[in-house]
């Protein structure tokens, strides 16, 4: 034995030189006869991952070298679709199309008897679910994406149009539920589109019946390359099948052929391939794989001198070039790995188009306009939530920030919506003469401003026409039925005016083997707090702020120590809540900045002081609130067109109580009504902080202020006996603007005028169509710029029944 182990070790450099030359074998290059001849016979082992490696490589390079032996241990990940049935007998129709590397998992997942997953979330009214059917043998999970979202959209996909050889036909296809009308569509997916039709694949069936019902739509083919292999037999008994190790929560794939790879080279031409062949799909029918190009397929176009060009046999018909829009070339974009989640229409993954910007958006996007080769099957018209989705069918929307309307602009794709696209600003190429420069260095990232890089009266000028259009469209006025929308109102303060800002924080990160404390949590373990700041421009990443350019000087000041505090009190191990997220506050009252929610503060508006928490409601900008409340007062304090003074008011979503208190002056009785019971003695505190004493306050919900009750305190004050032809109500609802249990009770009582402010024209434009149809014509309406730098609106509208 002694003399056995001395001999081995002094073979163990040889060992390792024969093991080196090995592995320098295997990735030489290979002809494809040997590689091919190889996989064939591996019948009962996995084939190794450097093989796999190799045979790609061979199919593309079309090498001729030799080699004699392969190994490794590690398998292939393999890509199946799956088609689902529901078992639920109240939806008997509900089929689900997807793809997964463990079809078992990936079903406990879709019934939800697995806790982690993506597909516990997905399809649930359809529990519990079967397989119908699991396609298996594509190349690489590109392949399979590509055959997944073909079956998903067969009504956009143009191979399939193109097999139907009827647009409306295949929309009708789309349009039929069921196993069989799935079956259909895998018919034609495998039997009549390339390149799906040409793949070895294998369909699984765990039922007889669904054998029998798909081989009656699919019968067998005398083409071999195009010969579908069918097979019935248990999920669980498929060479694919996968147990699941409950501890781990990961999915051990059982050895068999299914990891084998099934290569047919007379499938493969003889010439050199062309770009579209190697993805898997022809040039003209899935645009969004032109960008999935695996290594081997980047390799080969960098070594072969292939063209694009030299593909077509024929010159496409030269089409008008459009005056918005231009297509930047393919060969201009560098290649890049494409989001498991991106959706591939109508648009490439970072496909780049030279654009012109018509509008904007009220959340501050750019509207550009681009023409689709083929009509956009989903067009959303105006009036939906998405409003600024175009109608025509041929024109899609794309959403740009940091742009000025009618800007030319170089734009890249990143997303893509059912009806809509977003976009990255990559360079402007003719400016707008309204175009500054941002005094932030954050500002084209950081979401709290939208406008730095407009000028401010730019910037009130786009949000007069903004409200104009909301009422026009949300509203369905028309121009000649309502007064022109009044220019913006706005004050010299157009920086630094803020005083109120809530920076956030992600959770924080822990060292890597951090474990929990004797209590079985984190509290008392020091931890690291990454950006403070706030959200980035169409994402939820957070972008880090150590000071704000619109807050207040003592703000900004603060800011810094609140922000050097909060990250040493992580390192100590003393948050409150060390695995979850927090939104810090800072709050300038005007005797110093308060950072904790629940302390009192003061404010004076217009000689009145205001008492409230830190962390409560109130308006934000002091030098326009004066403004606003005078604007209010004046519009419901105007005498009715009948000659009569207003001598009660109401104040519906009144807070602590700022427009009753504003403008008790001028009435006999005013009522407030909130449904925020802090806000609501918030408010009573204030009337007698001022000695005002023709104010009630009440807490309830708005549509509950025409009940005949009385209230509390004051005998003397019941709403329903207040006058109504000298009766104003005000509103100042959140964002979502006025419940329609609201505005019918207010229909029922009627009073002369309605005085509605708004941080929201589009909820209010909305309201407005109410109100309108209840008898009520709209005497002005006057937006306010209360957040300059920003796409926010305030927006003051009155409403007088008319005679």
């Amino acid at each position: 034995r002694l003399s056995t182990h001395h001999n081995i070790l002094t073979m163990r450099p040889i060992l390792c030189f024969l093991a080196m030359a090995s592995l320098v074998s295997a990735f030489a290059p290979t002809s494809r006869r040997t590689v091919t001849t190889m996989i064939r016979s591996s019948n009962s082992a996995i084939a190794p991952s450097i093989l796999l490696q190799s045979v790609s490589d061979d199919i593309m390079m079309d090498n001729s070298a030799e080699t004699t032996d392969i190994t490794a241990s590690s398998p292939r990940k393999h890509f199946h679709c799956y088609l689902l049935r529901s078992l639920d007998p109240q939806h008997p129709l509900k089929t689900y199309v997807g793809y997964t590397t463990d079809p078992i998992r990936r079903l406990r997942q879709h019934n939800g008897e697995l806790k982690y997953g993506g597909a516990k979330r997905t399809a649930r009214s359809g529990r519990p679910w079967q397989f119908a059917a699991i396609i298996d043998g594509f190349q690489d999970k590109v392949a399979t994406m590509q055959f997944e979202w073909a079956w998903q959209h067969t009504h956009r996909s143009k191979v399939f149009r193109e097999a139907v050889g009827d647009d409306a036909l295949a929309k009708r296809m789309k349009r039929r539920r069921g196993v069989r009308a799935r079956f259909d569509e895998l018919r034609v997916l495998l039997g009549e589109c390339e390149p799906f039709s040409s793949y070895p694949l294998e369909v699984y069936f765990p039922e007889e019946e669904s054998h029998e019902l798909f081989c009656t739509l699919m019968p067998e083919s005398d083409n071999e390359t195009k010969d579908i292999r069918k097979k019935v037999c248990p999920v669980d008994e498929m060479p694919f099948a996968a147990a699941t190790d409950t501890r781990t929560k990961k999915a051990q794939k059982v050895n068999g052929s299914w990891a084998q790879m099934h290569f047919d080279l007379s499938l493969f031409p003889s010439a050199p391939p062309t770009q579209s062949c190697l993805l898997g799909q022809r040039r003209h029918q899935s645009n969004w794989a032109l960008n999935a190009v695996t290594p081997q397929a980047s390799h080969f176009f960098a070594t072969s001198g292939f063209n694009q060009s030299d593909e077509k046999s024929e010159p496409d018909e030269e089409k008008p070039e459009s005056p918005k829009v231009e297509v930047v070339e393919e060969s201009e974009q560098p290649a890049v790995k494409i989001p498991a989640k991106f959706k591939p229409y109508p648009f490439q993954y970072h496909q780049e188009f030279i654009v012109t910007i018509e509008a904007l958006t009220n959340l501050g996007f750019g509207i550009a306009r681009i023409d689709l080769d083929e009509p956009n099957d989903n067009p959303v018209a105006a009036g939906d939530d998405s409003d600024e989705v175009s109608n025509d069918p041929k024109k899609w929307v794309v959403f740009v920030p940091n742009v000025i309307p009618g800007e030319s602009a170089r734009i890249r794709i990143y997303r893509n919506y059912a009806t809509y696209s977003d976009a990255d600003l990559l360079e402007i190429i003719e400016a707008s003469p309204d175009r500054i420069e941002p005094k932030c260095d954050l500002a084209n990232i950081c979401g709290g401003c939208q406008y730095q890089h407009i000028t401010v009266d730019r910037q009130r000028q786009m949000k007069t026409i903004q409200v104009q259009d909301l009422f026009e469209r949300l509203g369905g006025l028309k121009a000649d039925e309502f007064p022109s929308v009044l220019p913006t109102l706005g004050t010299d303060e157009v920086f630094g005016y803020r005083s109120k800002i809530t920076p956030h924080y992600d959770a924080p990160l822990k060292k890597k083997g951090t474990k929990k404390n004797k209590d079985g949590n984190y509290k008392g373990i020091s931890c690291e707090i990454g950006p403070i700041g706030f959200k980035e421009k169409a994402s939820r990443r957070l972008v880090d702020v150590p000071y704000c350019h619109i807050a207040t000087p003592d703000i900004n000041e603060a800011l810094a120590r609140v922000r050097d505090e909060t990250r040493q009190t992580a390192r100590e191990g003393k948050l409150k809540k060390p695995t979850k997220g927090a939104t810090l506050l800072l709050r300038d009252a005007g005797d110093g900045v308060e950072t904790d929610h629940n302390v009192y503060v003061k404010t004076t508006v217009k000689d009145l002081v205001f008492r409230f928490k830190a962390g409560n409601f109130f308006q934000n900008n002091p030098f326009m609130l004066p403004k606003m409340v005078d604007l209010v007062v004046d519009a419901a304090t105007i005498p009715s067109p009948s000659g009569k003074a207003m001598t009660h008011l109401i104040d519906c979503y009144c807070g602590s109580g700022l427009f009753a208190i504003g403008s008790s002056s001028s009435f006999e009785a005013c009522v407030g009504i909130e449904v925020n019971e802090m806000a609501v003695e918030e408010a009573r505190e204030n009337a007698a902080l001022n000695g005002i004493e023709n104010c009630a306050f009440v807490s309830a919900s708005a549509e509950a202020i025409f009940d005949p009750v009385t209230l509390e305190g004051r005998s003397d004050l019941v709403v329903g006996d207040f006058p109504k032809e000298t009766t104003v109500v005000v509103v100042d609802p959140p964002r979502k603007g006025c419940s329609v249990e609201f505005l019918e009770q207010l229909n029922e009582y009627k009073p002369q005028r309605v005085v509605y402010m708004s941080c929201d024209p589009a909820t209010q434009a909305r309201d407005a169509k109410y109100l309108v149809s209840y008898g009520y014509e709209i005497v002005s309406v006057q937006p306010f710029d209360l957040f300059p730098q920003t796409r926010h609106i305030e927006c003051l509208a009155t409403f007088e029944l008319k005679d």
